[in-house]
């Protein structure tokens, strides 16, 4: 196991559940930028690998809903996680990089209140 694979090995395992949360979104994140330098690259085989990876980790975010427990706001992040969906789609088909970085402004946002409940957790 490398170093990389070793420390985010550790910080899965002693993360909190809005940490390993947030680390989702992180994960999405980075994934979508790199999309969007692959567009900027014309690198379509590396576009649609990010893109494809990014897309996995919001449908595992998706799945992991709690609708019982997390009533209205599971309900809102449903929405959101559709939203974004439907844009990475959308931005992935037209090689917009627009569309792109606005799913990760709002996938940021929303990171940004699981840090924060995982930083009172």
């Amino acid at each position: 196991m490398n170093p990389y694979e070793s420390y985010l090995k550790t910080g899965l395992e002693t993360a909190n559940l809005p940490k390993l949360i947030s680390m989702g979104y992180e994960r999405v994140i980075l994934e979508l930028k790199a999309a969007i330098e692959s567009i900027k690259n014309s690198d379509l085989k590396s576009k649609i690998n990010h893109i494809n990876k990014a897309l996995d980790i919001l449908l595992t975010l998706k799945t992991g809903l709690d609708f019982e427990k997390g009533g209205e706001i599971a309900q809102n992040l449903h929405e959101i996680y559709d939203f974004c969906e439907k844009q990475i789609m959308l931005g992935n088909l037209k090689n917009d990089e627009k569309v792109l970085s606005e799913v990760i402004n709002i996938l940021n946002t929303v990171r940004e209140g699981w840090e924060e409940l995982s930083s009172k957790v």
